[in-house]
């Protein structure tokens, strides 16, 4: 049984592993922002870049947002939470698919990926302290 479950496991790729895992914690993560909000948002959590320099991170506020978005409510704290709940409940599960389809992870790992990455989240930053 151990040796079978070990040949599973190296049969498939290490990033397919990483990235089932985050969609897993992504799954859990919404059960409990849509379940139990109150466990999440009060945990009393505080960005550290605001703290220290009074500048908005990407993504402070998004869980609140999130929070509200799942029970019917409009985001009100970041102006970027509809774009980033599209590319998270959106885009990045259907991009994990078609590369376990394709059998392809490489790609996630790719310059250009990470550079657009770097283009919204410091797109995302000015949105976040402009607004």
């Amino acid at each position: 049984m151990v040796k079978r479950l070990m040949q599973i496991r190296s049969a498939i790729p290490r990033a397919a592993r990483l990235h089932t895992v985050m969609l897993c914690l992504l799954v859990l993560a919404t059960a409990l922002l849509c379940f139990r909000p109150e466990w999440v948002l009060g945990l009393g959590l505080h960005c550290g870049l605001k703290t220290l320099f009074g500048l908005k991170c990407p993504f402070c506020g998004m869980t609140r947002d999130f929070a509200a978005m799942l029970h019917g409510h409009r985001p009100a704290l970041n102006p970027a939470s509809p774009f980033m709940a599209f590319v998270i409940y959106g885009v990045y599960p259907v991009a994990v698919a078609t590369a376990w389809r394709r059998r392809r992870f490489d790609w996630f790992s790719k310059p250009v990926v990470h550079r657009a990455l770097a283009v919204c989240l410091l797109a995302m930053f000015l949105l976040n302290n402009l607004v």
